[in-house]
């Protein structure tokens, strides 16, 4: 087992974190903090945005810690819209703060987006393959935070972290319910559009290496269509390809997937009907991005605001749970050692429900079905990008080749499994 990881490092212990390089510290020296400043390689990188530094600033009688970021140029195509929605985000959670005095909001904090000294939210460098985009953020101290609950050694502790998790996300929502969802765009093209996922992998299965040749898969709109094509195209050589493709697990996969594609689309679809609400979500709940007391173990933030968007809730909840239950983990490589935890579902249906803002019945009635569709979607994409050649989930030196495989192996087992014990869970979330 490993231990939590303290977000950020106890600076009272030092640290062995590696000094950015000069490079880093010019840009971090354009944001309006106060000096001296020390910039360290941030070790805790996530899938997408690789290029995250922490930062020391002013005295050393009253240091602060930030966290410098370089939103992912390959993945965030309209980096501004990426900003304007986290600044809205956090300006309705600390407007909703103020209004409520509620003493369970207590504990919870809201990030600071730190301006350029030209007081503008973000910095954009002009580069030869277009402009990139940095933000800096402030950071929270004296805080836990957890890739899996494999980490957390004794279940009495998984279950506690599980409900304050489910609380932490009703909190948010309640936080940020003011938000127009109409103010909001994609933050990704096509993000959250299990359609969208289904027919990039059918495009890369069927071996499309162009656009020209991807056309009757790509989605009517031109202009989504434009920013997608890439996703809907193989970029590796053929026999790799061939080889992938040719995968027994791939096979496997791929008709499990093609087989379950009306129940992926039921959040879509309910949507696009009505029948679900559009509000605005966080559109990343997996447990790291939660933030938990390093004193009381409460629910203190929830952080890694880039995908800010309208959609329903049930989605935020989905992703939250499925990221819970499977406390072997997303890199587990041993299918037999995937399982489902039903008493952590309960944790946080607990956590959730008691803080969350009145639902509707047919809302409630998807709550047990929401994390299966997450991770039957979530499959997809790994799967669709493992055919393609990595180029959305990328791979990191040491990382092995067939990562995005295994990915997408551990959320189909965990969609295999939350189907299994759907009556249970059903009865869980009160539906």
């Amino acid at each position: 087992m490993t231990e939590p990881s303290r977000c950020p490092p106890d600076p009272r212990a030092g640290t062995s974190e590696a000094r950015a390089p000069g490079r880093i510290h010019a840009i971090a020296s354009r944001f309006a903090l106060p000096r001296p400043l020390e910039v360290f390689e941030f070790p805790r990188k996530g899938n997408i945005n690789q290029h995250s530094y922490r930062v020391v600033s002013g005295p050393p009688d009253n240091r602060s810690h930030h966290l410098l970021q370089l939103l992912n140029p390959g993945v965030f195509r309209h980096p501004a819209g990426v900003i304007e929605a986290m600044r809205l985000c956090l300006e309705a959670q600390r407007r909703a703060l103020a209004r409520l005095g509620d003493p369970d909001l207590g504990e919870w904090e809201v990030l600071n987006l730190v301006p350029t000294v030209q007081g503008r939210p973000f910095l954009e460098i002009p580069g030869e393959e277009g402009p990139r985009c940095w933000r800096m953020m402030g950071y929270i101290r004296n805080a836990l935070c957890y890739r899996s609950l494999g980490e957390i050694p004794d279940r009495e502790s998984r279950l506690r972290v599980a409900e304050e998790a489910g609380r932490g996300l009703a909190l948010f929502g309640r936080l940020t319910a003011d938000i127009d969802p109409d103010l909001l765009r994609a933050p990704l093209p096509g993000y959250r559009d299990t359609a969208l996922y289904y027919a990039q992998l059918h495009s890369v299965l069927a071996g499309n290496r162009t656009a020209a040749e991807a056309a009757p898969f790509l989605p009517e709109d031109a202009g989504l269509a434009a920013d997608t094509q890439h996703d809907f195209i193989v970029h590796i050589p053929p026999g790799e390809f061939e080889r992938r493709r040719a995968d027994a697990g791939v096979r496997r996969l791929s008709a499990l997937a093609v087989e379950h594609r009306e129940f992926a689309l039921t959040l879509g679809r309910g949507l696009a009907a009505g029948r679900l609400r559009r509000t605005a979500v966080h559109g990343d709940t997996k447990l790291e991005n939660f933030l938990f007391s390093a004193a009381t173990g409460r629910v203190r933030a929830l952080v890694d605001l880039d995908t800010i968007m309208p959609h329903t809730w049930l989605s935020d909840w989905g992703d939250m749970v499925r990221s819970l239950v499977n406390v072997a983990g997303e890199r587990e490589t041993d299918p037999e050692k995937i399982r489902i935890d039903t008493g952590v579902y309960r944790a946080a249906a607990r956590g959730f429900i008691l803080q969350a803002a009145p639902r509707a019945a047919g809302e409630t009635a998807l709550m047990a079905a929401a994390p299966a569709i997450m991770a039957l979607e979530l499959g997809v994409r790994f799967l669709a990008d493992y055919v393609r050649g990595d180029r959305y989930f990328r791979l990191r030196p040491g990382d092995p080749p067939d990562l995005n495989r295994s990915r997408a192996l551990v959320q189909f087992r965990v969609f295999e499994e939350l189907r299994g014990n759907a009556g249970l869970l059903e009865a869980d979330a009160g539906a």
